[in-house]
């Protein structure tokens, strides 16, 4: 059964539903927020310091400035950053993966090798880890994330080009003289596709808690620009006056790793 089959079926299910009608939802967020929220996000209102008011829904930050509306314009950053950031994880994840195909046996083995060591890591420490070498702010954050990512790709793509590699038409192959890098291109590439599609959007949901968990201690997007995390950070001291103000960019990081999960 090919990927676009079981792609068609999938959304023929509630849940393929949800997760089609979720992924809608965040990209006209991301096209029309910024543009449609950007005045009210920047607008002051001193009055309404003190609570959320028939205005502000939930509530404002400690400036006056509107949190829904922030949220919202924080979308495309948040999400632009954490499709970066899976694009480093997953590309670096896949190329070590494929390594020890490609390249002779002891390279291979030293390659699998140092993946397990990177695995045994704990993936929140070894953020942090690296997040530290790189520094506070958005490239770091966005570094840190991706690169954490990509021991685990590795270890899955070595485990799926493993099986592949060990099958019959891939022995044929070799028989007949195909190079490595021309086998994984025509055989193994096309076999482990799914899985690693699968893969990528799981992670999605993960970097996405990662790189606002950074943000939220401060380790990533830094003002004046704001993600849902940094938002989550600012309402931190406001929580005991309008704890409705933290609702917003709270919901909106579940909301949105839930919508990746789905996939």
């Amino acid at each position: 059964m090919s990927f676009a089959h079981r792609l068609r079926r999938a959304l023929r299910t509630p849940l393929g539903l949800a997760a089609l009608a979720a992924a809608g939802v965040l990209v006209l967020v991301v096209v029309l927020g910024p543009p449609l929220f950007a005045e009210a996000a920047g607008r002051v209102d001193t009055a309404a310091v003190d609570g959320g008011g028939a205005g502000h829904l939930f509530g404002t930050d400690n400036l006056g400035r509107d949190v829904a509306a922030r949220t919202i314009v924080a979308t495309r950053l948040t999400l632009g950053l954490t499709l970066l950031a899976t694009a480093i994880g997953v590309t670096g994840g896949l190329l070590l993966g494929l390594a020890p195909t490609v390249l002779g046996r002891r390279a291979g083995r030293l390659v699998t090798a140092a993946v397990g060591v990177l695995v045994a890591f704990p993936g929140l420490l070894f953020v942090l880890f690296l997040a530290t070498i790189f520094g506070a702010g958005t490239t770091g954050a966005v570094l840190a994330v991706g690169l954490s990512v990509v021991p685990p790709g590795a270890r899955l793509v070595q485990n799926l080009a493993a099986g592949v590699a060990g099958s019959d038409y891939v022995a044929a192959a070799r028989i007949l003289g195909v190079g490595r890098f021309e086998l994984v291109m025509r055989h193994v590439l096309p076999n482990i596709a799914e899985p690693a599609v699968l893969f990528t959007a799981q992670t999605m949901a993960g970097i996405l808690v990662a790189f606002s968990g950074l943000s939220f201690l401060g380790l990533g997007v830094q003002s004046p620009s704001y993600d849902w995390g940094s938002l989550l950070n600012e309402q931190l001291d406001r929580i005991y006056v309008t704890p409705v103000s933290a609702l917003a960019p709270g919901a909106a990081i579940v909301l949105a790793g839930l919508a990746f999960s789905l996939v």
